[in-house]
């Protein structure tokens, strides 16, 4: 697995890829938001970025089964159906794209040009609503679910960066809490299965991925304990704003890569 990091040196980007899944496990327990945006800029820093987008899924994946086992039973399978829907033109589309960036000779720069500026834009919007009194009016029908559900799998499909989206349309649907995360989490779970046959048709998980992946993945149920422990024990805010200045910093850092410097 060693091969796939940068070597400069070997432990710190080692240890950018463990933090990476561990904030992975941290937003799956619930805690700090959508914090796990830091995690794809991190995961880059250590590694190549179409590899890092590789080594994340089957990490996201699992994740995903530790939160399903809290909330799969709170689902508004009424908004997930719409949200579905949009899902598979989403991910339809991220494929295509896919397929432009594998063939072109500056796949990597334009993914760090791509995720970067994608993090930095919802970064920007989650900052915007934290310091916002009055939240953005956003419409709750089928037509915008449909809208979300397929703006979410396009970004999620680059970047693995949609829990914005989501998060924005669910919030305006006024359900209680749990039915709000429970029916996120069950989303994202669908989604990020959904993505495989892209990831694996893409070259982008290979066998030294996945071996990468796997060794990695303990980290995530690290981080989930870490998460609900966080819960009764921090201040949400000040994580989340701690967590979101590193994302910038991680962002800023790929689109400088990105441009050539």
């Amino acid at each position: 697995m060693f091969e796939l990091f940068y070597h400069d040196p070997l432990w710190v980007s080692i240890g950018l890829a463990c933090l990476a899944v561990v904030i992975i496990g941290i937003a799956k327990a619930g805690f700090g938001g959508a914090v796990g945006i830091a995690a794809v800029p991190l995961m880059a820093a250590a590694m190549k970025t179409d590899l890092a987008v590789g080594v994340m899924l089957p990490v996201l994946i699992t994740g995903d089964m530790f939160s399903l086992r809290y909330h799969r039973r709170h689902v508004s399978w009424r908004h997930m159906r719409l949200l579905l829907g949009g899902m598979i033109v989403g991910i339809a589309i991220g494929t295509i794209v896919w397929w432009w960036l594998r063939r072109s000779d500056h796949l990597v720069a334009i993914l760090n040009l791509l995720i970067g500026g994608l993090c930095l834009a919802f970064v920007g919007f989650q900052v915007y609503r934290m310091t916002r009194p009055k939240q953005p009016h956003v419409p709750s029908g089928r037509v915008f679910g449909f809208i979300a559900g397929s703006t979410a799998a396009t970004v999620s499909t680059l970047a693995h960066s949609a829990g914005p989206v989501i998060s924005l349309y669910m919030l305006a649907q006024k359900l209680d809490k749990k039915r709000i995360v429970g029916t996120m989490v069950v989303f994202f779970t669908i989604l990020n299965l959904s993505k495989l046959p892209t990831f694996f048709g893409m070259a982008l998980i290979t066998r030294q991925t996945l071996i990468t992946s796997a060794c990695l993945i303990p980290f995530v149920p690290i981080g989930t304990m870490i998460g609900y422990w966080m819960h009764e024990r921090v201040a949400e805010k000040p994580f989340t704003i701690i967590m979101y200045l590193a994302a910038v910093v991680a962002a800023v850092r790929m689109i400088y890569k990105g441009l050539g410097y």
